[in-house]
């Protein structure tokens, strides 16, 4: 008995992570507080510029731009099950480019988001 109710255990758990993953960005937009602050408050506040940089590893990511003038926050995260690193800069010190440039020296770029 013990075994089927842990089979059944396992199977629902796999579904209610893949519903979680499937879903999570669309919870993001309805409720952005939730799952990572009130990030649009800040980028308002600072008058400062965000993008969001798709990675193989959002620490390595983070790493590499940490230490760019200009960077204001880093927040590491997931869209839908890719890793993201998403920046708030002021674009009058560093450019899109310049990250880009950084986060494939450290072997991490994928691709620039919205």
């Amino acid at each position: 008995m013990k075994s089927r109710q842990f089979k059944l255990f396992i199977i629902v758990s796999v579904f209610a992570l893949t519903v979680a993953f499937a879903y999570a960005d669309r919870l993001n937009k309805m409720f952005p507080s939730l799952l990572s602050g009130s990030t649009t408050a800040v980028a308002q506040e600072t008058e400062t510029s965000k993008v969001v940089f798709t990675v193989k590893c959002y620490d390595d990511g983070k790493a590499a731009l940490r230490e760019l003038k200009g960077i204001q926050k880093i927040e590491t995260g997931f869209h839908y099950l890719n890793e993201t690193d998403t920046v708030y800069f002021d674009p009058k010190v560093i450019s899109v480019e310049e990250m880009e440039t950084a986060l494939k020296r450290a072997g991490t770029y994928i691709k620039t988001g919205k």
